[in-house]
């Protein structure tokens, strides 16, 4: 691993041993656009135009970190140069291409004797030679299309040029890691908790909720529910009940016990409708949750002629709890799915306006996917009623 010179340590290692073998001309490492005109006479130009992260160290740890420590990741580079020279004579610049390319190849590997002898003075505080992973340097095909995108960005004339890899340089993450203090015992008298193999989990869990009112997928507020229990919490329950659609909560007391079967009555208020969530409590000891579908309850129906050409008719829909900001409602009004505008502010009535047919409609009010529920359990048929329908003139 390395310090964040690291990338300058790599472009003046590069550097040196390109100048050491060309034994004269210089070797700039600035833009494309620059170089022609940064040195009178041959040189080379060493420029880096890209940098990538390495994926196989993307989320690795740091090597050497214990088992149960988390530092904080490594930054892994790839880094991408250009390499061009420049001569008033382009058979001299050819000469010089080679050459610098002849000493990228000969040794793939940055050593660590040449990185320390190349950063000792103009970058005394690099470490990158003390980088456990070897610094490899690699030619890099481009293509045609590639090479060209690029000297086109770097808005100057073209110039035969050679790319380069140089992999993998870790930069150290300054940043403070955890590191737990070592475990003295793994549980009392230093035992380990022991595995009790079995299907059946010996935690506290739901296993199945039951409506109020047989046969019903949904509850209304004030609604009673039954959950079947295994391994119920000890001591008083609290039922916790969580909205999955808007921020709103609710807490049961449940002065009985814990048994099988746990019979919770719904709040008649600050119960909006929609997909809830359902859990038990006791002495710290929480159970799973479990699906609740808490259905709207409509209050009072009205349609009134909207006029246009066909004829519209509005339909507004009073339910017993406020639909929330946030919440997606709907009005079916017999086969029709109308969607409401979201709501601005906190609301009991739902109003629609559409081209519907004459006649007597089955209204239902849709509140984030939970339906009201228009069937009439006793004799299995739909409810009738200004709170189940409305007749359209």
């Amino acid at each position: 691993m390395s310090n964040s010179l690291a990338i300058a340590a790599v472009t003046a290692a590069l550097r040196a041993r390109v100048f050491n073998r060309l034994g004269g001309p210089q070797v700039t490492i600035v833009p494309p656009d620059r170089a022609p005109d940064e040195v009178n006479g041959d040189h080379v130009n060493l420029f880096l135009y890209r940098t990538d992260v390495h994926p196989s160290f993307r989320n690795a740890d740091p090597p050497g970190s214990p088992p149960g420590e988390s530092p904080k990741p490594l930054l892994p580079l790839v880094l991408h140069y250009l390499l061009a020279a420049y001569s008033n004579d382009e058979g001299t610049a050819h000469e010089l291409l080679g050459a610098a390319m002849l000493a990228l190849h000969d040794t793939p590997i940055l050593p660590r004797e040449e990185i320390l002898a190349a950063t000792a003075i103009p970058l005394a505080g690099s470490d990158l030679h003390l980088q456990l992973e070897h610094v490899k340097v690699s030619f890099e095909s481009l293509s045609q299309d590639d090479i060209a995108k690029m000297w086109t960005a770097f808005a100057t004339p073209y110039r035969v040029s050679a790319s380069y890899q140089v992999s993998t340089v870790l930069i150290d993450n300054p940043a403070p890691g955890l590191a737990p203090l070592p475990v003295l015992k793994r549980g009392p008298d230093d035992r380990s908790p022991v595995a009790h193999p079995d299907v059946v989990s010996p935690f506290p869990a739901i296993t199945g909720i039951r409506y109020g009112v047989p046969g019903s997928p949904v509850a209304l507020p004030g609604e009673a529910v039954t959950l079947t229990v295994r391994n119920p919490p000890e001591g008083a329950l609290v039922a916790h009940l969580r909205h999955l659609r808007v921020p709103a909560t609710a807490e049961v007391q449940l002065a009985t016990p814990g048994s099988a079967e746990v019979k919770v009555v719904l709040p008649v208020s600050g119960l909006p409708a929609g997909p809830w969530a359902i859990s038990l409590a006791a002495g710290g000891t929480s159970t799973n949750e479990v699906p609740l579908a808490v259905a709207p309850e409509t209050a009072a129906l009205a349609a009134i002629p909207a006029g246009g050409t066909p004829p519209r008719t509005t339909v507004t829909a009073t339910v017993s709890q406020p639909v929330l900001v946030g919440q997606q409602t709907a009005v079916l009004v017999g086969g029709l799915h109308l969607p409401v505008p979201l709501l601005t502010a906190d609301s009991y009535t739902l109003s629609v306006t559409a081209e519907i047919p004459p006649g007597v409609h089955k209204v239902r009010v849709r509140v984030d996917g939970v339906d009201t529920d228009i069937v009439d359990r006793a004799t299995g048929t739909f409810r009738t009623g200004p709170t189940a329908e409305v007749v359209i003139s």
